[in-house]
């Protein structure tokens, strides 16, 4: 497969990377608006440097999409009309009605459309997928997810929404079999600008599932951790320490013996010191570092050769930014009231 790469920055370049080194891939060209930026790309890789992004078409049967948000439809549109396959960073685009002319046009260019959300291929989610089987089969559960980091001064066309809480969106919606009812956000903004730093939704799904999700560009600590809450477990992904906890109550306390109506005041007082060490159980394993890029650049070129589905496909992209456009929407109606009532109450 011929691969040409769309944007020479720190993505591009990592992407290009990735590439170089895939068996079935022959980098072949790249295109930047900054012709410094594609110069030292094309010479790093001894590909082409092209001027324009019609010169990189014939040279290329598929494209890795690597540029702020604000300039995938731009750039990702004129590659699928033109049948070329594309892997777009994430978000897929800011909006959803851009985000659906992609999806639509990689169907009629019998395309494959991928998107960039590398957690899928984290080997701690990975590895949870067998215990959150319950989730997957209609159950409400509760999810609570946290990712924050320090200013880094990227992505700052889009807030932190699109830019960090897309990741953990994309994972709840790939893990609840069922519609989104209601969205409840409230956003800051920290820094300055027109997007916000930092954020929190509460979504609530037709089934009962509620998920619950802080994002923050601005803070001391990266965290990138999620918790979902099944009936008889709760299941505990560090994304970034790679461990997946499972924490669950044993046979006897599934079966209701420690209900209050089955407990004697007496015997409280002998079972209480060590309840929880006892009757509820505990593990935790840790999983080797996985290049998440090159498992994803694996991905694309399988869904190429093969005409099987990538793991995050267009349509699952499309799904992550209509929801953060809702998100994105509900904090800010709500920013626009608390500021219209502060004005009020200054005025009066």
């Amino acid at each position: 497969m011929k691969l040409g790469i769309i944007g020479a920055g720190r993505l591009g370049s990592f992407h290009a990377d990735k590439a170089a080194q895939h068996p079935a891939v022959e980098l072949t060209a790249v295109y930047d608006a900054s012709e410094t930026a594609a110069q030292k790309l094309a010479q790093k890789h001894n590909v082409r440097q092209c001027a324009t992004l019609d010169e990189v078409f014939p040279l290329a049967d598929a494209v890795v999409i690597a540029v702020p948000t604000v300039l995938h439809y731009e750039l990702g549109w004129p590659c699928l009309r033109q049948g070329k396959h594309v892997l777009m960073e994430k978000p897929m685009c800011a909006s959803t009605a851009d985000a659906q002319k992609l999806v639509e046009a990689a169907k009629r260019a019998n395309a494959v459309l991928q998107i960039g959300h590398v957690e899928a291929f984290n080997p701690a989610w990975v590895a949870a997928q067998p215990l959150l089987q319950e989730a997957t089969d209609g159950f409400p559960v509760q999810i609570d997810a946290v990712r924050t980091s320090g200013y880094t001064f990227r992505s700052t066309d889009i807030g932190t929404v699109f830019d960090m809480m897309i990741h953990d969106i994309d994972l709840v919606l790939s893990l609840v079999p069922s519609r989104v009812d209601a969205v409840d956000a409230v956003g800051f903004n920290v820094i300055g600008g027109a997007f916000e730093d930092k954020a929190n939704v509460r979504i609530r799904f037709e089934n009962g599932t509620v998920a619950n999700l802080t994002s923050s560009r601005t803070e001391p600590k990266a965290v990138r951790e999620m918790r979902i809450t099944q009936p008889s477990s709760a299941v505990h992904i560090d994304f970034g320490a790679r461990t997946t906890s499972l924490f669950r109550p044993d046979d006897t306390v599934r079966r209701g013996m420690f209900a209050p109506e089955n407990v004697s005041p007496q015997e409280v007082q002998r079972i209480a010191p060590d309840f929880m060490q006892k009757h509820f159980i505990g593990e935790t394993k840790q999983y080797d570092a996985v290049d998440a890029l090159a498992a994803e650049m694996d991905d694309f070129v399988n869904a190429v050769e093969t005409g099987y589905p990538p793991v995050v496909s267009g349509l699952r992209g499309l799904a992550a930014v209509a929801l953060a456009e809702k998100i994105v929407e509900s904090l800010n109606e709500r920013t626009m009231l608390q500021f219209g009532l502060h004005r009020q109450r200054r005025a009066a």
